[in-house]
This record gives structure tokens, sequence and C-alpha cells, in this order.
């Protein structure tokens, strides 16, 4: 165990200064823990979270932020003094467990992740929690491994919390002039890091997010405002820390939000964009406010998108901000018949979603 173990931590070590590649270190360590999974939890004295997960996987760490960190039994309880190895049942009743929606509902997604072990550690400066995971077909982790695993953690977390402080990551922007450019700009701009924490929000952006229309920040975390917008929102952070990671190529098409102050959508656009402090990719969403935007008439949607007069009239309604109920009540006809053509526009514009469909309507068709 002893020569194993060495040969861990000499790879994660070497992650310090660059002779290991990071992301293969974890890996090392999660076979030699008998783990599927690993996350590493940091919260910080101001407040904020991230997770970063081997693999690597925005998708999981963006859904967990979302829905379930705030309904993690285990998070309010090791925040409130629990510290050291602590599996699940350490730190919570068979009951809680019954009725845990982490258990519920994230678990069925993520099965991997059915046996938990976390191991809670103070930093200089945050609280690092490395946990490590596995499906229940393989058991829960041993008395031997727990030890192996607190050793593990422990190295990790101070690995993690050196990196940080001595090398540019992707928590840190160059002060290069791309801020000042982004800050003189009228749209909103959020930059934000492939744990999906808000890194810089434009002025544009932070009077949006402050008022939550269309976007709110939580925990460090850009989020809908509109419950409907959350999921479109996170897949196409998901899919944007991919592309800035080197993972995929192809950038998410623009979506729409919902708004609170008016019936027009924020309609936001996906880039990465070079970050001169490490030589990195950084994600970038940019909010475009169509509150002042004229709405296009039925023959210039139909003129730009092929779509007939009554599908054309039912996009505008869409852009306007109303739902398939509102908009059958206005029309005259059913809801049924509302939703039939919202399907047809979709099959269309060979989009799946009525964010999108919103979303290429306001491109198209900008009045």
């Amino acid at each position: 165990m002893a020569t194993m173990l060495d040969a861990i931590l000499d790879e994660l070590y070497g992650t310090i200064d660059g002779q290991v590649e990071w992301r293969s270190a974890l890996r090392s360590a999660i076979q030699a823990a008998g783990a599927e999974r690993l996350s590493i939890h940091v919260f910080g004295a101001d407040g904020s979270f991230r997770q970063e997960t081997e693999p690597f996987d925005p998708e999981g760490v963006l859904l967990y932020a979302r829905d379930f960190a705030d309904k993690d039994l285990r998070v309010g309880r090791i925040l409130g003094g629990r510290r050291g190895v602590l599996a699940t049942q350490d730190v919570m009743t068979g009951e809680e467990i019954a009725r845990c929606a982490v258990h519920n509902e994230f678990y069925r997604i993520y099965p991997e992740c059915w046996n938990t072990v976390n191991v809670a550690l103070d930093g200089d400066k945050a609280l690092w929690v490395p946990s490590f995971f596995r499906s229940a077909r393989r058991g829960s982790f041993s008395a031997d491994e727990k030890r192996k695993l607190a050793i593990l953690a422990a190295h990790i977390a101070r690995v993690s919390e050196t990196r940080e402080a001595l090398s540019p990551q992707s928590s840190s922007l160059s002060r290069d002039g791309i801020l000042a450019a982004y800050d003189a700009l009228d749209d909103g701009i959020v930059i934000f890091d492939r744990f999906g924490c808000v890194l810089h929000m434009n002025q544009a952006a932070r009077r949006l997010a402050g008022t939550m229309d269309g976007i709110m920040v939580r925990d460090g975390v850009l989020l809908a405002s509109h419950r409907d917008c959350a999921e479109p929102l996170a897949t196409m952070m998901a899919a944007t820390i991919r592309v800035a990671a080197g993972e995929a190529l192809e950038m998410p098409r623009p979506i729409g939000l919902r708004r609170t102050t008016t019936p027009h959508p924020l309609l936001v656009r996906a880039y990465v964009a070079p970050n001169g402090a490490d030589g990195g990719r950084i994600s970038v969403l940019k909010l475009q406010d169509h509150a002042h935007w004229a709405l296009p008439s039925p023959e210039m949607v139909q003129a730009a998108t092929g779509l007939s007069p009554a599908e054309s009239r039912l996009a505008i309604a869409l852009l306007e901000g109303l739902g398939a109920s509102a908009y059958a009540k206005r029309a005259g006809v059913s809801e049924h018949t509302v939703r039939s053509q919202l399907k047809v526009i979709r099959a269309k514009l060979r989009v799946s979603r009525q964010a999108d469909v919103v979303a290429l309507i306001a491109r198209l068709c900008r009045g």
C-alpha cells in the first residue's frame, strides 16, 4: 500500500510544476481509492462554492449546484463543523437518506455516486472536501479503504490549494484590457470558469442579476431566474465549458430567457475567449436586451423562416413572452392546437426547445 500511495503522491505533487497533468493524477487517485468518481468541493469564507469533478463533467457540476447543493444535508453538517472522514451514514440517518433529494433524484442520473465518502479538511482560506464515490454494486468503502481515502484526500486538498496559490488558474483573469473592453459594452457580459462560477460581470449583467431579470447569481453560479429556463441556460454553460476546455468544438446555439420586467426575452449567446493570465480560454455569455426592439411582422417571420402565417403569429407571441395557454386564449384556439403548432415550428426550425425557437426568431428577425 505504501509503495502505491507514494507513486500517487508523486503524481499529485508533480502537477504543481507541470510535470504531470492534473486530471491524469486525479484518475490515478480514483483508481488507487477503489472509487469511480471524485469531486473536490471548495467552500470559501465569502460563501462561495465550487466543485471540480473527475471524470470531467460540467453538466453534473452545474446540475448539482443549481438543484441539489442546497438540499444536501451533508453540506450543512460539514459547514456546521463536522470534519474528517465522513461516510453518508456518519452524518445522515437512514430516514433522512430515504427522503433525500440527492439520493432519490441526482443519484438516479449518477448511480456511480451512491456510496460516498467525504473528507472535510480546513485549508488556509477555504474548507476543502474531496469526495470519493462508487456505485451500489461495488459496496460501501471498507475501513481500510477509508484510511487510504483520508491520506489521498489530505494531499489532494493540499496540492489543489498550492496549485491555486502558485499558478494562474482559470479562476483568475487577464487584466490586459479584455475586461475594460467587456465593461464598455451595452450588452451584458458574464465570464465564468470551468466550475461554472462567475469570474466577472459587467455593469449591464450585474443590473440584470440584481433585479433577477432573466438571470441571477446564487453561491457564485449563474442561474436563470425563471425556472422554465434553468435547464437551457445550464446546458449552454456546460457546452461552452467543454469548448473552452478543449473537450468539444461546437458552440451552443443562442437561447432566450424569460424576464420579469418585459415580455421580450433576454437573448443569450455563448463564446470562448483567450485568457492571457494562463494561456487558456475563458467562457463568456453575452446577454442582449430586446426590450427596445420592435417585434417583427408575421410576413417578416414567414419570409425568414418558411413558417406558415399561423405558425409565424405563434412564433411572434413566443417572442413576446406568451406561453401556449395564454396564446391559445388570445387567438381563440385550443391549447392542443397551439402545442401541435409548436411541435411543427420546432421541426421546421430544427430545434428541440421553445427557448431555441425564441432565440432563433430574435436573431433572424430583429426589428
